[in-house]
C-alpha cells in the first residue's frame, strides 16, 4: 500500500488518509469545543521540511489557522474572526480545500502573518 499524500488528524487522534473534499468538509463541520482542531499534513513532504495546515476553534467559535511549508521561514498564521454559523465557513472552506488539493490562490483568502516564536505558544499551551 502506498503512503498517503494527505493525512488529516483531529484533536482526539483520529486519522484519515487521503480524504476527499466532502470528508474534509464533514471533519470541519464536526469541530466543537471538545474536538477543537484539525491538522492536514503531507507526509510525503516531510523530507523537505514540514508541510501542514492546522485549524483551531477558539472558545468564542472564531478560528485560527497555521500553516508551514518548509522551514521556520515558511511558518504563518491567520485568524478567522467569524464563527462558522456567521459566515466563517465561507472563508475556511476555500483555505482547507485549496491547501489540501494544492490549488492556487488559497493563501489570498486570509491575511497571513509570519509565526512569531517569541509571541506564539503551542496550541496545547494556549487555551485562548
Amino acid at each position: 500500500m502506498s503512503e498517503a499524500r494527505l493525512r488529516v488528524t483531529d484533536e482526539v487522534g483520529e486519522i484519515w488518509d487521503d480524504p476527499g473534499e466532502v470528508q474534509i468538509q464533514r471533519l470541519f463541520a464536526g469541530l466543537n469545543l471538545r474536538c477543537r482542531f484539525l491538522v492536514l499534513e503531507r507526509p510525503d513532504a516531510l523530507d523537505d521540511g514540514q508541510s501542514y495546515l492546522q485549524i483551531r476553534l477558539n472558545h468564542d467559535l472564531t478560528m485560527v489557522f497555521e500553516y508551514r511549508e518548509g522551514g521556520p521561514d515558511w511558518h504563518y498564521r491567520a485568524e478567522v474572526p467569524l464563527p462558522a454559523e456567521r459566515g466563517g465557513d465561507e472563508v475556511v472552506m476555500p483555505v482547507l480545500l485549496g491547501w489540501s488539493s494544492r490549488r492556487e490562490g488559497w493563501r489570498g483568502a486570509l491575511p497571513w502573518v509570519r509565526w512569531d516564536v517569541e509571541r506564539e505558544r503551542a496550541w496545547e499551551e494556549n487555551p485562548d
